[in-house]
């Protein structure tokens, strides 16, 4: 499994979870770029949602599934919260992006 494969699905369900404008975000050929954009456009979106619907927000977290224990330690000890969420944000989501890719080619 290559990892640019994964860029495109990984904007999809970021789109569909927090709303990110997918016709924005330039493409690049570099897997750690494409992921650095990402994780721009995602941080200013955790911004915006954490002042205007912090409820709705925590919801996302909860429904992807990401470790609220991580989530809590960020926001206790972080000094850039938004960027750290981020992180674990796509980091949560390519776990699943693989898992849903092996189980489609039977490999799980």
């Amino acid at each position: 499994m290559n990892n640019s494969e994964l860029i495109q699905p990984l904007i999809e369900k970021l789109y569909n979870d927090f709303s990110i404008d997918k016709t924005n975000l330039p493409t690049t050929k570099d897997y750690s770029e494409e992921l650095k954009i990402i994780k721009e456009f995602l941080s200013k979106r955790i911004t915006e949602l954490m002042i205007k619907n912090q409820e709705r927000f925590f919801n996302t977290l909860y429904r992807i599934d990401v470790n609220e224990s991580k989530v809590a330690q960020v926001l206790n000890t972080s000094k850039n919260i938004s960027d750290d969420l981020a992180d674990l944000i796509i980091e949560r989501q390519l776990q699943r992006l693989k898992t849903q890719m092996l189980y489609k080619a039977g490999k799980l």
